[in-house]
C-alpha cells in the first residue's frame, strides 16, 4: 500500500509524463512502457474530463445543450421529440447526452480498459509480450489527448450552445453539405481523436521495437470505422 510520500512522489512523476506526452510524445510512451504507472495519470485525466463538464451543466446554457442534443441524437436517426417529451426533457434534462456525445464516450473506463486489451492482442500478434499494466499506462496516457479535446470543448460548447464536437473534421470541411454521408463520416471522425490513435501506435512501437506506422494504419482503420458505422446507421434511417 503507498504512504503519502509514495503517493505524492508518483503524482509529480505522472505529471511529468503527461507534460512529457505533449511535448516529447515518442521517448515518454516508451519510458511509460518500460516503467508502468496509471493509478494517478488516470485520476488526472478524468479529473480533466470531469470537472470542466460539471461546471458547463451547472449552467442554464449547458442544461439547454442537453436536452438540444438529446433531441438532435433522435432526429439524426430518424425520429421526431414531440412538445410533450420536449417539454419532460427541459424538465429533467438528460445527463446521459454529454457522456454520449462529443467524444466523451472514449474517455469512459470501460473504453480505457478495452483499448488496453486491444493492444495486448495486437502487440502478441507481432510476438512482443506486453503486460496488462503497461498496456494500461498506454492507453491511460494515450487519452490525455481526448481530456485535452474536453478543456478546449467546453469553453467552445458554452459559446456555440452545442454538445457537438467543435473539432470533428466536418467542422474544417465546411463546404461538404450536411446530411450527406460524408458529412455524417467526417463529423464522427475527430482531430483529437487521430491524435490519440497516434499516441496508441507510439506506445505499441515502444513495446515490439517495430515503427508507429505499421499500427498506426490498423488502429485509424478501427477508429473510422466505427465513424462510417455510426454515419452509414444515420443514413439508412433516414435521420435530418
Amino acid at each position: 500500500m503507498l504512504n503519502t510520500r509514495d503517493l505524492w512522489g508518483e503524482t509529480f512523476a505522472s505529471m511529468r509524463r503527461i507534460v512529457g506526452v505533449l511535448r516529447h510524445p515518442r521517448s515518454t510512451m516508451a519510458a511509460v512502457v518500460a516503467a508502468p504507472s496509471w493509478l494517478a495519470a488516470w485520476v488526472i485525466v478524468l479529473l480533466l474530463w470531469l470537472v470542466p463538464g460539471g461546471w458547463l451543466l451547472s449552467t442554464p446554457v449547458g442544461r439547454q445543450a442537453l436536452v438540444d442534443e438529446r433531441v438532435r441524437r433522435v432526429e439524426a436517426f430518424g425520429g421526431r421529440i414531440d412538445d410533450a417529451e420536449y417539454g419532460a426533457l427541459r424538465q429533467s434534462p438528460p445527463l446521459a447526452a454529454y457522456f454520449t456525445s462529443g467524444g466523451r464516450p472514449l474517455l469512459a473506463p470501460a473504453v480505457t480498459l478495452t483499448v488496453a486489451a486491444a493492444l495486448g492482442v495486437l502487440a502478441r500478434l507481432d510476438g512482443a509480450a506486453f503486460p496488462g499494466a503497461a498496456a494500461l499506462a498506454v492507453s491511460v496516457h494515450a487519452s490525455l489527448a481526448l481530456a485535452i479535446q474536453q478543456l478546449v470543448a467546453v469553453p467552445l460548447h458554452y459559446l456555440r450552445e452545442s454538445l457537438t464536437s467543435p473539432t470533428n473534421l466536418a467542422v474544417f470541411l465546411p463546404n461538404v453539405e450536411d446530411g450527406t454521408a460524408a458529412a455524417r463520416l467526417l463529423g464522427a471522425v475527430d482531430l483529437f481523436g487521430l491524435w490519440w490513435i497516434w499516441l496508441l501506435a507510439l506506445g505499441l512501437a515502444a513495446v515490439s521495437g517495430r515503427p508507429a506506422r505499421r499500427y498506426l494504419g490498423r488502429l485509424l482503420l478501427v477508429y473510422v470505422g466505427v465513424a462510417a458505422r455510426i454515419a452509414g446507421a444515420m443514413t439508412l434511417s433516414g435521420g435530418s
